[in-house]
């Protein structure tokens, strides 16, 4: 069973190495832990408990939130929820962004990923999000049209899913 948990500056091993596994873009995915040495883990690990909160953000920066995808108590995936959209994000990144472990894929796991981050967002109150995918992401943009995005325009760049 597909549980969310939210970061935690405690987090550990465990989840250091899923971000391994995860490239540092992994299409579209930006993971800054990727490459990182274990020790510089934690402080990246509280910087992003602060920017949850709003803190200590830079400039262009908004509130996010992220998210492990558990399976029976190990992280498979990692999710952000932006808590709003600058007109940057609008046209790159969207509210939500997430990777799954690449031992993992093609398991339902994405769609199970977006579905957990969609319900938490509607828990905050945000009715209208913004997902945005590399046009030849084909599987995501399955995970997209699987939780309920439309497909509203598709550029060279993105394909923009709004979701409800």
């Amino acid at each position: 069973m597909y549980t969310l948990q939210q970061l935690s500056p405690a987090d550990g091993r465990e989840m250091y190495d899923l971000l391994q596994r995860i490239g540092a873009n992994e299409n579209g995915f930006i993971n800054a832990v990727n490459g990182m040495d274990y020790n510089e883990f934690p402080a990246w690990l509280r910087t992003q408990d602060r920017a949850a909160r709003g803190e200590g953000l830079e400039d262009g920066v908004v509130p996010y939130i992220i998210y492990w995808l558990m399976d029976n108590g190990q992280p498979i995936g990692i999710g952000r929820l932006r808590l709003r959209l600058t007109d940057a994000l609008r046209h790159i990144g969207g509210n939500i962004g997430y990777a799954i472990d690449p031992n993992r894929r093609r398991q339902g796991c994405g769609k199970a990923l977006l579905s957990l981050i969609l319900t938490e967002a509607r828990r905050r109150k945000m009715d209208e999000l913004l997902v945005t995918i590399y046009p030849d992401n084909i599987a995501s943009r399955r995970v997209a049209e699987g939780c309920g995005g439309i497909c509203r325009k598709v550029t060279e760049e993105r394909a923009y899913y709004d979701i409800r």
